[in-house]
């Protein structure tokens, strides 16, 4: 717009100009006449420049008639609410007034593009209607962002931040952020934040403000309450999570809410994380309850409040019916609920769109919600959590209720399950696995049991049921005791075909418990057939029980991901690790941190990294190398920038990379010849013809495109145009087309080559078997196990061909426990009766033969008479015991009696020693002898029933009697009676070892 400034003279421009500074734009200039005390009136210059209104005095005043006139103009401000009235222009004209309207309706255009003038000016009372007028400036990105935050700046008084504009039409316009984040700029100072927070008033670009953990004063915070009461367009977005605010700023900011100028577009408010109680949330939630889009996200986690804000907020969502239709998150966790939810399940109840439902630590009982989610929720529900709650509010819980299985029966989009640290009767929990087992529209669930398992019957229910729930993606058990028998557990997860994530990180207990546990993670990651791709063990600092799971690394062939952090392994673990890496050919992801490794440790993960085909990604381990690697921190960080490098061409697979892995599947399976085949073509291939050939294409192509150009200018050129000498199309341009193309041919090249070296190993494989087959059977062969004296034997290490190898057991791991001894492989026959025949060495006890020291206190038992003889009284005794006369008596015997391990040890004891003289030369030939053959099992300290059979053909008396005497099996009793009787008739009837034979 021209500036109107005829009637100012050069003096008065200069003096403004000095006055409002060289750099201010000035739009508009005029002078004008202005009412002041009483009916006199000033001559006055009217300046409009870029972000203010300037009034300016002149030497020449002159008096007007106060009235209302065509000229006139009266502007009232927001803090000050008398008017200013102005005459512009001659008397009975309006074209002064017109054109200052102009020039302030382009000012704001200007300013705020594509806010209407209506919402930036309360009031506007013309008696002529307005004519839309645009600016005249060029608007920058962000809907203007950055010329706001500078009239903004120059409003409060502070400095123009420079970094503030650029990181806004930089960074926020590339990744198209539509939510002012305060963190990116809480380095400012608070006064700072202010203007930041007005620009948005009026801005089109932002949608909301985002201040996550962000402490702002309270000017700051009168500056955001007065853009939600006087925004336009309004914010539709606030997050302002764990930021210390109190019951007093949100209600600061409900009272704006509920004071707004245009109804509240807000439809996603998240308070969590600040203290603001059930007076705070109250007044937040009243202010939302006018919008008349509904609300979609409300988060009020860890907030201090009570039922009390619940029972609130279920009668505003009940009240409003279209929040039924557009509520979807909806966030109370860690909250004392308790059971005043009554209207909460009202509204659960309904038919609703809620997608995300949060109750953990609600104290909340469990058993009373499932009738609400059955009806209202099970439609749409994708994401339940109701962790950390008790399942009933009596100790003794009762049946689970029949709508509890029928929810997750029923439930048809359910993906994320959270019932950690609910400590679930077990009829519950196989309610809600028999339940995800009958669902046949659910698919990916992760279901989260972090110290769920109460006891070991609820372990024994996961154990039968889990195989059969085919809905589940995940399954976390992290946190529970590994005394509940989880090693059938996770074997029950093995045959569980759609689990492809196990967390088991940290698990409490003793560390007995733990080689089952390995013993069963190798078993299932072994199986060809398993579905598990990823295992979390991390933070169980298992140690040296680790080791059994490292070692057998290389046979998991479906394994992607793997977190053995926090276990403290230590450099023999890093040793078993450096060689599985080398091993396996389908690992992708490692955590390997808090192991305690040295730096020898990780250079030994770093050299058997070089030589891994499949790894593309290792968590730096920063702990393991603050501690280990003091003082040689260059070291470790060249070693690692080495590794990531190296690790970076294993992102895209060559034929070398193919070829090595399938070298490793087939000597892991034991095909040495078709392993030796690979290897050696991984290096003897010859190169790749495809770039030279794609080099070739892309310069034909460049040509003929070219001279396809030239004829198209020659014929624009006859035409009477111009014809352009320029290159269109670059060679550069015609070879980014083709790299789509050539990777395409690349990857099936890669397969066909894949495929015939496959063919090539199963040939070489199949003729390598024929000929062991048809060798001379005089030649010994290799595989049959050979005993070596301290060595592991041959047949351990080696299985039957195309079986499945495991590697043997490390020196590491012998170092460790006797408990480790569980996870070792099962020994075949031959390779056991190799071990039977190795020599025997006797052990020396080391401090058996240290004197002793000498007493010097006297003894509190009585002393026994040495001299007394120890076998006097003892045929007394045994005369007392022996069977009765006129006893039925048979030629055979044959007993059967229950026995504990207290009395087998009588027993044998009683059957060793002779009732006859040591000196006499019968008691050696008639020494009762138990056969070798005697099949029972002892347990010691337990009472359990073992069966005892001996069969004697014969009976001979001590006193050379030549009947034959059948002795009647005694009833069964664990008395002491019963075993003196039986030892009693071993004494009177000795066995020979012709007996045993008969």
């Amino acid at each position: 717009m021209s500036i109107k400034s005829q009637n100012i003279s050069s003096e008065l421009n200069d003096s403004i100009s000095n006055v409002l500074g060289k750099n201010v734009k000035i739009l508009y200039k005029s002078l004008i006449r202005m009412e002041s005390r009483g009916d006199k009136v000033d001559n006055r210059v009217l300046v409009i420049t870029s972000y203010r209104v300037f009034i300016t005095t002149t030497k020449v005043p002159t008096r007007l008639w106060r009235a209302k006139k065509a000229n006139h103009l009266s502007i009232t401000l927001i803090h000050e609410h008398k008017p200013v009235s102005i005459l512009i222009g001659e008397e009975g004209s309006s074209d002064g007034v017109i054109n200052a309207i102009h020039a302030l309706t382009a000012a704001f255009d200007d300013l705020f593009p594509n806010v209407a003038m209506e919402d930036i000016i309360s009031k506007v009372n013309l008696p002529f209607p307005l004519q839309p007028v645009s600016g005249t400036r060029k608007h920058s990105t962000c809907g203007d962002f950055s010329n706001q935050y500078a009239a903004m700046c120059d409003l409060c008084q502070t400095p123009f931040r420079a970094e503030v504009a650029w990181d806004i039409d930089t960074i926020y316009l590339a990744h198209d952020i539509r939510l002012l984040h305060l963190k990116d700029f809480d380095h400012l100072d608070q006064r700072d934040l202010i203007p930041l927070l007005i620009a948005i008033q009026h801005n089109t670009w932002f949608t909301g403000v985002c201040g996550d953990g962000v402490r702002v004063g309270s000017e700051a915070w009168e500056a955001l309450s007065r853009v939600l009461r006087c925004a336009a367009p309004p914010p539709q977005q606030l997050s302002w999570r764990g930021a210390t605010l109190r019951h007093d700023h949100a209600a600061r900011l409900g009272h704006a809410l509920a004071r707004a100028k245009t109804p509240p577009a807000m439809h996603t408010i998240d308070l969590s994380q600040n203290h603001i109680e059930d007076k705070g949330a109250i007044s937040v939630l009243t202010g939302l309850a006018n919008n008349p889009d509904g609300l979609r996200h409300i988060a009020l986690s860890q907030c201090g409040v009570t039922g009390k804000t619940v029972s609130h907020l279920a009668t505003l969502l009940n009240d409003n019916p279209c929040h039924l239709n557009t509520l979807s998150h909806l966030d109370l966790s860690h909250n004392n609920l308790k059971d005043d939810v009554h209207h909460l399940y009202n509204f659960l109840a309904q038919p609703n769109v809620l997608t995300h439902l949060n109750l953990i630590n609600t104290e909340t009982t469990l058993e009373n919600m499932w009738g609400a989610l059955l009806r209202g929720c099970a439609a749409r529900l994708s994401s339940l959590y109701v962790g950390r709650n008790p399942w009933a509010a009596g100790r003794r819980p009762r049946d689970p209720p029949p709508s509890f299985r029928q929810f997750f029966t029923a439930c048809l989009a359910l993906t994320d399950l959270d019932f950690s640290y609910c400590k679930m009767p077990p009829d519950a929990l196989k309610s809600l696995l028999l339940g995800l087992a009958c669902n046949e529209s659910a698919a990916g669930v992760k279901l989260n049991a972090s110290g769920a398992l109460a006891s070991s019957q609820a372990a024994h229910v996961l154990e039968s049921c889990i195989h059969g729930v085919r809905c589940l993606r995940s399954l976390d058990l992290s946190d529970n005791s590994m005394e509940f028998e989880l090693s059938g557990i996770v074997r029950a997860v093995g045959k569980n075909h759609s689990i492809t994530h196990l967390s088991l990180s940290k698990l409490t207990g003793k560390r007995s418990y733990a080689p089952p546990l390995i013993q069963a993670l190798v078993h299932v990651l072994q199986e060809p057939d398993t579905a598990l791709t990823s295992l979390d063990l991390s933070d169980c600092k298992l140690k040296g029980d680790l080791y059994g799971l490292l070692n057998a690394l290389g046979g998991a062939r479906r394994l992607r991901t793997l977190d053995v952090g926090g276990n403290l392994a230590g450099d023999a673990g890093a040793r078993l690790l450096a060689k599985a890496l080398q091993c396996n050919c389908t690992l992708h992801t490692l955590y390997i941190d808090r192991n305690a490794f040295s730096l020898q440790g990780l250079t030994d993960i770093a050299t058997a990294l070089r030589r891994s085909v499949s790894v593309r990604r290792v968590e730096f381990p920063a702990s393991d190398a603050a501690a280990g690697g003091r003082g040689a921190s260059e070291r470790v960080a060249a070693l690692w920038r080495d590794l990531h490098e190296r690790l970076s061409s294993n992102t895209t697979a060559s034929q070398t990379h193919r070829l090595r892995a399938l070298a490793l599947e087939r000597a892991w399976g034991g095909g040495e010849a078709g392993a030796a085949l690979a290897a050696a073509a991984a290096g003897a291939l010859p190169p790749a013809p495809l770039p030279a050939a794609t080099e070739r294409a892309a310069a034909a192509a460049h040509h003929l495109l070219h001279q396809y150009l030239q004829r198209c200018g020659e014929v624009f050129a006859a035409m009477g145009g111009s014809g352009c000498a320029s290159e269109l199309v670059s060679l550069q341009a015609v070879r980014d087309a083709f790299a789509p193309c050539s990777n395409t041919l690349q990857d099936l090249l890669n397969e066909a080559v894949e495929s015939l070296a496959l063919a090539a190993c199963e040939s070489v494989e199949s003729a390598d078997s024929e000929h062991a087959t048809s060798a001379d059977p005089d030649i010994p062969d290799l595989l049959t196990p050979i005993s070596h004296s301290g060595a592991t034997p041959l047949g351990c290490r080696r299985r039957e061909r195309g079986g499945r190898r495991v590697r043997p057991k490390s020196v590491a791991e012998q170092q460790c426990s006797s408990n480790e001894m569980l996870s070792l492989p099962p020994l075949h026959a031959e390779a056991a009766d190799a071990l039977a025949d190795l020599p025997a060495h006797t052990l020396r006890h080391l401090v058996k033969g240290r004197p002793r020291r000498v007493k010097t206190r006297a003894p509190t038992r009585p002393i026994t008479d040495q001299s007394q003889d120890i076998d006097e009284g003892l045929e007394e005794f045994w005369r007392t015991c022996r069977t009765p006369p006129g006893s039925e008596e048979v030629s055979s015997m044959s007993a059967r009696t229950a026995l504990t391990s207290r009395s087998l040890h009588s027993l044998s004891s009683l059957a060793s020693a002779s009732p006859a003289s040591p000196a006499s030369p019968s008691a050696h030939r008639h020494s009762p002898t138990l056969r070798d053959d005697t099949m029972y099992s002892v347990t010691s300290g337990e009472s359990t029933p073992v069966l005892l059979e001996c069969e004697v053909s014969r009976c001979k008396s001590s006193d050379n009697v030549g009947t034959k005497a059948t002795c009647t099996t005694p009833p069964p009793s664990r008395s002491s009676d019963n075993v003196n009787s039986m030892g009693s008739m071993l004494r009177d009837h000795p066995l020979t070892p012709e007996d045993g034979d008969a």
